[in-house]
């Protein structure tokens, strides 16, 4: 079939790639510690800024937003940030979430079968982690089909499955037409993973993705006390308030940037068992609202 893309053949990347191969070895060695086997609780908690009615979010107590403007200028308010403050039609339309290296998280499948979803899209550089997804979830009926540039192309119920680089997309000029325009993103595990020199590359490409008035749900590690090693090592590295402001915070069009809440992860021996050895010795998971401009 003829790619009706006006841009450069792309293959997608081998994942003998320096950026690819730390991620194939850790599933050649079923290293998978980031691996939840339910929903995200997060995503439980506030995924009603993604998708209508997913959950009941709890309201934002005063002065928890920070805007990237004066709290005068801000508007963040709880439901999904897509809705329309005029209709109720449009506030419940189905909505397109993307998954940047998603792995094979449940989320997906969670968010794909949730009659709010319109289309779930993912994305991973490793071939086995979107396999193991289609096999797990086999009433999705994923299937391979039609590759586009610099991926391979996984369609099922409500889901696309994209394998290949990340960081390709920002070398297709027409990025919208492989993938999005998203009314929502879920960053869980992604910002996290990637090498810190590469965020800024990162954020960008989200924001070519999603619509204006769109929103991120983004959830990060904050290695906020230990050794110095401890908290430079990753992934899962380090992204904290500051990070996550000094990253969003200037770019022209992020609305506003809202801490929802903050989860410490060494409250039982298990973590402890885990993060101590590792001289980490303070470790909170930050969940955030990015909201795109109008």
């Amino acid at each position: 079939m003829a790619s009706s893309f006006s841009v450069p053949i792309i293959q997608p990347v081998d994942e003998s790639s320096d950026i690819l191969a730390r991620w194939h070895d850790r599933w050649e060695k079923r290293n998978l510690g980031w691996h939840l086997s339910s929903p995200h609780h997060f995503l439980l908690r506030y995924g009603s800024y993604l998708v209508p009615n997913l959950v009941s979010p709890p309201p934002l107590n005063a002065g928890d937003e920070q805007s990237t403007k004066t709290d005068q200028e801000s508007s963040l308010t709880t439901g999904t940030c897509n809705a329309s403050s005029s209709s109720a039609e449009n506030a419940a339309d189905p909505v397109n979430i993307f998954v940047p290296l998603c792995g094979k998280t449940v989320d997906m499948a969670f968010l794909a079968t949730h009659p709010g979803v319109k289309e779930v899209v993912g994305v991973d550089g490793i071939r086995e982690a979107l396999v193991e997804f289609a096999q797990e979830h086999s009433d999705l009926g994923i299937q391979q089909v039609d590759s586009i540039p610099a991926f391979e192309k996984y369609k099922g119920k409500n889901i696309s499955l994209l394998k290949g680089n990340f960081f390709d997309l920002e070398k297709i000029q027409q990025v919208q037409q492989v993938a999005g325009p998203f009314d929502g993103i879920l960053d869980r595990a992604s910002m996290v993973a990637i090498d810190p020199s590469l965020r800024e590359s990162y954020v960008n490409i989200l924001g070519k993705l999603l619509k204006p008035g769109g929103c991120i749900l983004l959830i990060t590690f904050d290695r906020r006390a230990g050794t110095p090693e401890g908290r430079s090592a990753g992934p899962p590295f380090s992204v904290d308030d500051e990070e996550v402001r000094r990253l969003y915070g200037k770019l022209d069009w992020v609305e506003s940037i809202t801490k929802l809440d903050e989860k410490d992860e060494l409250d039982n021996d298990e973590s402890k068992k885990r993060w101590l050895p590792q001289g980490v010795e303070s470790l909170f998971e930050l969940v955030y609202i990015i909201r795109a401009k109008k």
